[in-house]
């Protein structure tokens, strides 16, 4: 029998198939992965391990892209500044979504900065498929020189572009190495969301 892993609250669900929606978060079915096999590891260490990864501070981005004339984003945490002469960035994201699969074909996306009143953003941009929802559709965006989408109600954004060599299979994710070639900051009256902020307040939004 096989097992599927939300990858938001880790829920496991086992079937030939993954559920049409994670009964702990209601994710869709689209954010579920395939566990593998791997070496058994002792059910108190993964435990333990999960605690401690709780704890480390992310911040949460959309990563904005496009296939053709469609554009697309999603929600990301797994994002850094890796050099800053010159500047690169590096982006995870999970293989199955949209997201990485525009990012491959276009050569570029965008990192868009959330603010902690941008809830209504990771709504939209992290609970459906852009493969069937247009995420774009009646949002304020502009074009980066790059002919990127950027989100204007946010803090700010970079474009990046990959070069082949620095896209990192990993799995389960791809990672890309990118080289920053513009942005701008668009906003300073609110704080950068963070994972632990979303999570606090998601209720209260």
């Amino acid at each position: 029998m096989k097992k599927w892993q939300c990858v938001l609250c880790d829920y496991v669900h086992e079937g030939e198939e993954p559920p049409e929606k994670c009964p702990v978060c209601s994710q869709p079915r689209e954010k579920f992965i395939e566990m593998k096999e791997s070496e058994p590891v002792p059910e108190f260490d993964v435990k333990a391990m999960k605690t401690a990864t709780r704890k480390l501070t992310y911040g949460l981005y959309v990563i904005s892209s496009r296939d053709g004339e469609k554009l697309n984003g999603q929600v990301a945490n797994a994002v850094m500044q890796v050099t800053t002469s010159p500047t690169t960035m590096a982006v995870t994201l999970i293989k199955a979504n949209y997201t990485p699969e525009c990012i491959l074909k276009s050569g570029r996306f965008v990192v868009n900065i959330l603010g902690q009143d941008n809830h209504r953003l990771i709504r939209r941009f992290g609970y459906r498929s852009g493969r069937e929802f247009d995420k774009f559709k009646g949002l304020s965006y502009e074009m980066t020189p790059g002919d990127m989408p950027y989100l204007t109600d946010t803090l700010g954004w970079f474009e990046c572009r990959i070069t082949p060599e620095r896209v990192i299979d990993c799995g389960t994710h791809w990672m890309f190495i990118a080289d920053v070639t513009g942005g701008a900051g668009l906003r300073d009256d609110v704080e950068p969301m963070t994972y632990a902020y979303y999570r606090a307040t998601k209720d209260q939004r």
